[in-house]
């Protein structure tokens, strides 16, 4: 609570005598109001300082709850920002998604009609030929005769002759040197997927087809369709 100005109670008993204000008057504007003002009462000319320290102490009180109110003001705002900045985050996260998924979806690991499986491409011909014009084909495209390389890729290329019943070529023969097979990189064979009694080598058979059942060793020369191989190509990652 504000002090209360109050005049100082004369002292003394007896005789009524003039009051005793304090040791020093009032000033206002750097001037004593007894010198201003000398007819006022004496308790009127204490009333300015009394009047500033009455209102001093409201006048604080109201500017601190200013200062605070400011301060929460601001924080309000910066809260309101930094959801608005987190909203539009999330919002730029979802779009980036989308466009992951759209340019996922327009991605070929393969060229047009090839096929994918496991990571390669495959090339089915439609035209048919001899073995080495095949072998020849595949090389100008940038590929190679196929050779297989596990049980999951052999039922995969069985696709094709179930498909079409045609046999097809492989990149396998022992052209250069009778019963010793080896596919077109020069590698040789180790995992075999041959026919029940192949190969026979009946009238110098030395390049290998693909059937349903198996491998046949047939003459090079016959005109049959081919399957070429190559590595797909990684989708551009964001």
């Amino acid at each position: 609570m504000a002090e209360m100005c109050n005049p100082k109670e004369p002292s003394g008993s007896g005789e009524a005598g003039p009051p005793v204000w304090g040791d020093e008057e009032e000033t206002f504007g750097g001037q004593r109001l007894a010198e201003r003002h000398p007819g006022l009462p004496h308790s009127l000319r204490s009333l300015p300082g009394c009047l500033t320290r009455n209102l001093l102490l409201p006048l604080l009180l109201f500017i601190s709850l200013g200062f605070f109110m400011l301060q929460l003001t601001t924080l309000v705002q910066v809260a309101i920002a930094q959801g608005q900045m987190k909203s539009n985050l999330e919002e730029v996260l979802q779009h980036l998604t989308w466009m992951n998924a759209t340019l996922a979806g327009l991605c070929h690991p393969c060229p047009w009609n090839w096929e994918l499986f496991q990571g390669r491409c495959y090339l089915f011909s439609w035209s048919q030929s001899d073995w080495k014009s095949a072998v020849s084909a595949c090389q100008d495209i940038g590929a190679r005769m196929v050779i297989v390389k596990s049980p999951e890729e052999q039922k995969f290329l069985k696709i094709w002759f179930v498909r079409y019943n045609k046999p097809t070529w492989i990149g396998l023969s022992d052209h250069n040197n009778e019963g010793s097979w080896k596919w077109v990189d020069n590698s040789p064979l180790e995992l075999s997927f041959w026919k029940k009694g192949e190969p026979n080598n009946q009238e110098d058979e030395d390049c290998v087809e693909l059937y349903n059942d198996g491998w046949n060793d047939g003459k090079c020369s016959l005109q049959n369709s081919w399957i070429c191989e190559k590595p797909s190509a990684p989708c551009p990652a964001l």
